[in-house]
């Protein structure tokens, strides 16, 4: 008998008031907010991004809850930690830029237990959006091992990765100049070569980030791309000597 106790994702799922939408307007109070590049503006406009962008994008998350917890119960699903911060890191970089005027979700693993995880993704930006599916981050050793995966079973990422294609996504990222050594099917070639590995689908319109079509749209794409998520995720497992499970 199946286990009458709800899952966290189902939890999730139930508890996610109706998604408000998301309106070019609000998109364009990112970009603004962007230029004007105050702190006293966005303090100013601090509670209306909250209400027409992050809120919405947090019911986003929680209504995927439910599916993605069955394509992977370890990735994590509070809706709050899902969500990009407004405010920009510029510790680091050149461009001293305060805010963003893109927002995103990422579905995947606590980094600290699942170093290089791939994740799925949704951003939203003034100009439209986009999401797939991908590793966050790459190293020597990671691509390395994506590269190993493809040459002991090229059958399942070719699989994979054609039922991505097929749902409109396509592969991104650099590619080397040069072709990196083993011996890989023609076909695969390309794949092989990158830098990065993650595939996208864009859709430069706003309108459908304005009722719930949007989340069924992801609920579909996501699905369509959960045989290359896990063929990614058992990568970074054997990169990071996780010991794979099965997944189906």
């Amino acid at each position: 008998m199946r286990d009458q106790r709800k899952s966290k994702g189902e939890k999730h799922a139930e508890k996610a008031p109706d998604y408000r939408g998301i309106t070019p307007d609000a998109l364009w109070l990112l970009a603004e907010n962007r230029f004007q590049n105050s702190k006293e503006f966005y303090e100013s406009k601090k509670p209306a991004i909250k209400e027409q962008v992050l809120i919405p994008m947090q019911q986003i998350c929680a209504a995927l809850a439910d599916r993605m917890e069955k394509i992977d119960d370890k990735i994590c699903l509070v809706p709050t930690r899902m969500v990009s911060r407004i405010r920009r890191d510029t510790r680091f970089t050149k461009d001293k830029t305060l805010y963003r005027e893109h927002v995103w979700i990422t579905f995947m693993r606590p980094k600290k237990e699942f170093p290089c995880s791939p994740a799925f993704w949704f951003e939203i930006t003034p100009q439209g959006y986009r999401f797939g599916v991908g590793f966050y981050c790459t190293t020597p050793p990671l691509m390395l091992a994506y590269r190993n995966a493809i040459l002991e079973d090229p059958a399942a990422f070719r699989k994979a990765v054609k039922k991505a294609e097929r749902a409109g996504f396509a592969f991104g990222g650099e590619s080397y100049k040069k072709n990196r050594p083993g011996d890989v099917p023609e076909d695969l070639r390309d794949y092989f070569n990158r830098k990065d590995a993650f595939v996208c689908r864009e859709n430069p319109s706003l309108l459908p980030l304005q009722d719930a079509g949007i989340i069924e749209e992801l609920r579909e794409g996501f699905s369509e791309l959960m045989p290359l998520y896990h063929f990614l995720l058992k990568v970074s497992e054997d990169a990071n000597g996780i010991k794979s499970e099965s997944y189906s």
